[in-house]
């Protein structure tokens, strides 16, 4: 399990964003997000540096 926190996921749609971009390298991941916290859990296959980078790629930033 990857926890990451994300600042900038503020809303709804941030939420969707990060969504697909994990789900775009590991379509089998499960996503657990608190958008009050900013927090996103992950398991997931991919390594956590993917994860990230898949993350800022869609234009967030990781914690």
């Amino acid at each position: 399990m990857l926890d990451l926190t994300i600042p900038d996921m503020t809303c709804g749609g941030c939420a969707r964003g990060v969504t697909a971009a994990i789900k775009a390298i590991d379509p089998g991941a499960e996503l657990v997000i608190d958008i009050d916290s900013h927090k996103v859990q992950v398991k997931t296959s991919a390594t956590a540096e993917a994860v990230k980078a898949a993350v800022v790629e869609a234009g967030f930033t990781p914690a």
